[in-house]
């Protein structure tokens, strides 16, 4: 009678487990639970599926005083056995900051996923002490607009050079076997007065990641300047960019994979 009793419960859970998955919604939302891994916080959040698409924004949190890279062409939904691949662009995250990218897969049938898994096999890590490419200054007013330093062509796209402030905007290519990684906020400017100034940090100077041939742009900034309690001005002063490490060309290590579970949250899906 024991036996019995056992092998029904048996087949009612089964059963119900067959239903659930083969239940669909019109849409089907998840709860995923964040993962610690070498310094990183890696969470998942807003993750939905429809008959013919499931995605989520994914977030990494970079707590270690590395540069992070994701490539996310190299990891995988594993949803029901089969592995699937997303494409989307890289991501490069300085230490302690933080960034997001909605990961997205298209398909049929995602909304009868009650659960699945996300492998991140494409973190990568660089150090923030890299050696940089020596390269020459680069004088303001400018003699000359462009200057290549190792397998870096850089040239000068605008200047702003005002009195309490200075701006400039730089294109850069890489064409080197490597990865190119162009560090802004490395680079200072040296003074009349015998100084150097770091750069304004914003968004715009984040650092930037560049495979063959590619290029893109980045920003320097500096503010109102002070020399013996008056001001500097930028207007007509000369002005050396020091480039210190801000070029540099790097083969990253491979970090271990990262595994985000989604789950069926029976409360919000529809």
């Amino acid at each position: 009678m024991k036996k019995i009793i056992i092998a029904v419960s048996v087949a009612l859970t089964m059963f119900t487990s067959t239903q659930a998955q083969n239940k669909t919604y019109a849409k089907l939302a998840y709860t995923v639970a964040p993962v610690e891994s070498e310094g990183l916080t890696i969470s998942g959040s807003d993750a939905v599926s429809t008959e013919k698409e499931t995605k989520f924004k994914l977030k990494i949190k970079n707590n270690s005083a590395d540069y992070i890279i994701f490539k996310p062409e190299e990891s995988k939904f594993i949803i029901n056995g089969k592995e699937m691949k997303p494409s989307e662009k890289w991501v490069v995250i300085a230490p302690n900051e933080d960034d997001w990218k909605v990961i997205n897969l298209k398909g049929a049938g995602f909304n009868s996923v009650t659960s699945y898994s996300y492998v991140l096999e494409g973190l990568y890590k660089v150090s923030s002490n890299t050696k940089g490419i020596e390269t020459p200054d680069f004088r303001l007013p400018v003699n000359k607009n462009d200057f290549k330093t190792g397998n870096f062509n850089v040239s000068l796209n605008k200047v702003s050079k005002e009195t309490e402030a200075t701006a400039l905007k730089m294109d850069v290519t890489y064409n080197g076997d490597k990865i190119g990684f162009v560090f802004p906020d490395k680079a200072g400017v040296k003074m009349p007065d015998g100084n150097e100034y770091a750069t304004v940090k914003s968004r715009k100077s984040a650092a930037i990641m560049l495979t063959k041939g590619k290029s893109d742009s980045f920003t320097l900034n500096w503010d109102r300047m002070q020399a013996k309690g008056k001001t500097m001005d930028m207007q007509f002063a000369e002005m050396l960019v020091k480039w210190n490490d801000a070029f540099a060309e790097v083969a990253p290590e491979q970090m271990k994979p990262v595994i985000l579970q989604m789950v069926i949250n029976e409360a919000i899906s529809k």
